[in-house]
């Protein structure tokens, strides 16, 4: 296969619907590029992708899947702990673009991005930030 067409076919893999969880959760590598990204972004994903992704020690897949309006809130309640301070605001923030009826996260997601001690270990956001990110989403 050319170079010019991995991605884009890598890509309508990860859209694919009938595409099986072991395939979905090989595109969660670097090596697939952006298509794991964009899948754990903007589709509706099989539990055990959700559960890989939500473990995945890439902070960008977390975040990715954190923003995925797609997925019943209460799976994402492991986000609301994460190490990362950017994957707790994007899960404070919500689904982008935001759709016309946000799906609530529910109270025990809410109370731990509210009671947070810190921004996360990565320094990026403080908790203030985060809580800010939450009062902004709807």
């Amino acid at each position: 296969m050319s170079d010019t067409l991995h991605e884009p076919w890598l890509r309508g893999i990860a859209f694919n619907p009938a595409a099986p969880s072991d395939v979905l959760i090989r595109l969660l590598d670097r090596a697939a590029g952006e298509a794991g990204l964009l899948m754990c972004e903007g589709r509706h994903l099989p539990d055990a992708v959700i559960d890989a992704a939500l473990h995945h020690p890439a902070g960008g897949i977390r975040r990715a899947l954190a923003g995925n309006r797609h997925i019943d809130p209460t799976r994402l309640a492991p986000l609301a702990a994460d190490p990362s301070g950017i994957v707790r605001g994007r899960l404070a923030g919500g689904a982008r673009p935001r759709p016309r009826w946000v799906r609530p996260l529910p109270d025990d997601i809410l109370v731990t991005l509210l009671t947070a001690q810190d921004g996360g270990e990565d320094g990026m956001l403080t908790e203030h930030e985060i809580v800010q990110e939450l009062s902004f989403s709807r």
